[in-house]
């Protein structure tokens, strides 16, 4: 037993023989022997707890390392979540911009008489007549009282006032796009920097990471090393002493087994080392290869955000396309409303020589009527093409018409407030609605046919009418039309 070899005590011993005590010299020899193996058996203890804290260290650094590619799976999943989620919000975002351009401040018909504000112009006529039809009804008994010339003072305000609207709205929508467009520029470059800023911090960790591996390998190599090179020295010492002769046989074949077993721990221990080298350089060669793919994972990254840029540049021309074509749009009903203004001037000025010709027909009109119908045909003629060109002015002008009419009433004989002609005023008129067939007919050879045929129409469906009793029997004295 190598324990009751190193730890007896030979000073009492005897020799068999002769009875004699043991030699002073063997004994110091045999004490520095059991100094030695207890030197070797110290060391052996401490090597093998040196293995057992490098076993543990190890053990604790593979748990790193997995708990590092949980934690890398987990950020990898909540990276892509992210990335999901910043897809989805962004599709709303340009879906809520369309409908904003859609349903703009100007779909919108908003009450002049109040605050309301309604979808259509069906819901704000509707309101109208339920909610202000008196004050709608004494603002037309206004109109119809307001002079010609206050009618059109009015009308050309209400297009200085449009004409201003329409400025200010081109305004307000220029000022918009350049907000728009400073605004996408700055989150433009908010993004690239921030891209930028997390591009560094990750590869600032990574190389943080790298070189404290590198580090802590490193020291494990250089104490495996030195630990080797210890060994190695102590087992050539020990192998460098002679074998002395003693009378104690048995003890030189125990110590080349000690020996032997001491190099066969020592050669397991280099297995070790080296299978614990192969390993590390395996770990080493995994980092590379992860640090590799995080690469490729940024540079797509990177690859994606340009192409997103290049979208939001192309919406932005987009953008610019659509302002072009809303410019051509206000320039076109600027155009519309200078016709309009113009056509009203026209119609004033049409308007105030027809009054200064109606007393001059009124004086001629025994001498010459047939002259009478014809310019006052020709002026109503125009007055319909003028109107028929813009229907709108319809409602503007139907005062100015009416009172035309009236006028022209009163120029052939029939007074405002009459409620009926006599016979005689009748078949003065006949007489002059026949002249003016007959001038027709000279003109146009199809008059009398295309009016026969008017008759007969005419004619078979009063028939029809009567015979169904739905005509209405007309007051004595007022001929029928």
């Amino acid at each position: 037993n190598i324990a009751g070899i190193t730890f007896c005590n030979l000073d009492r011993e005897v020799c068999s023989r002769c009875g004699q005590p043991v030699d002073p010299a063997l004994l110091k020899v045999l004490r520095l022997a059991q100094l030695i193996i207890e030197y070797l058996l110290h060391c052996q203890d401490c090597l093998s707890a040196s293995i057992a804290q490098l076993e543990a260290r190890l053990q604790t650094s593979l748990g790193q390392q997995q708990r590092g590619q949980q934690e890398l799976g987990r950020q990898a999943d909540e990276l892509k979540g992210v990335r999901e989620e910043s897809r989805r919000r962004r599709k709303m975002i340009s879906t809520l911009q369309q409908l904003l351009m859609q349903t703009g401040t100007h779909s919108y018909h908003t009450c002049h008489l109040c605050d309301k504000t309604f979808m259509n112009a069906t819901f704000l006529r509707g309101h109208i007549q339920r909610r202000h039809a008196g004050v709608a009804e004494s603002g037309k008994q206004k109109k119809q009282e307001q002079p010609v010339e206050e009618v059109l003072e009015e009308l050309r305000a209400k297009l200085k006032w449009t004409q201003g609207e329409l400025e200010a709205q081109r305004e307000a929508e220029r000022q918009r796009q350049l907000q728009e467009a400073e605004l996408i520029h700055q989150r433009e470059i908010e993004a690239k920097k921030e891209f930028d800023k997390w591009k560094e911090q990750e590869w600032t960790k990574l190389y943080g990471e790298i070189d404290k591996l590198k580090k802590l390998f490193w020291d494990e190599f250089k104490n495996v090393a030195k630990q080797n090179s210890t060994l190695e020295e102590k087992l050539r010492a020990l192998q460098s002493h002679g074998v002395m002769e003693s009378n104690l046989g048995s003890l030189r074949d125990e110590e080349s087994e000690e020996w032997l077993q001491q190099a066969r721990k020592l050669q397991a221990l280099r297995e070790k080392t080296e299978i614990q080298k192969t390993e590390w350089k395996r770990k080493v060669k995994e980092l590379h290869e992860e640090h590799v793919a995080e690469k490729r994972e940024l540079q797509e990254e990177n690859q994606r955000l340009q192409a997103s840029l290049s979208q939001d540049q192309k919406a932005a021309a987009q953008s610019q396309c659509q302002i072009s074509a809303l410019r051509a749009q206000l320039q076109e009903q600027a155009r519309i409303i200078a016709s309009q203004e113009e056509t009203i001037q026209s119609l004033s000025l049409r308007k105030v020589e027809g009054i200064h010709e109606v007393p001059k027909a009124a004086d001629t009109e025994e001498d010459s009527p047939e002259e009478e119908m014809e310019d006052s045909q020709d002026e109503q003629h125009k007055v319909l093409a003028a109107l028929r060109r813009n229907p709108t002015l319809l409602k503007h002008f139907r005062p100015i018409l009416e009172d035309t009419l009236e006028e022209k009433l009163e120029s052939m004989g029939i007074r405002k407030d009459a409620k009926g002609i006599s016979i005689q005023t009748l078949r003065h008129l006949e007489s002059l609605l026949r002249v003016q067939r007959e001038q027709k007919a000279r003109k146009f050879s199809e008059f009398l046919s295309l009016r026969g045929k008017l008759v007969k129409e005419v004619t078979s469906r009063a028939k029809e009418r009567q015979e169904n009793g739905a005509v209405v029997s007309q007051p004595d004295g007022q001929p029928s039309g």
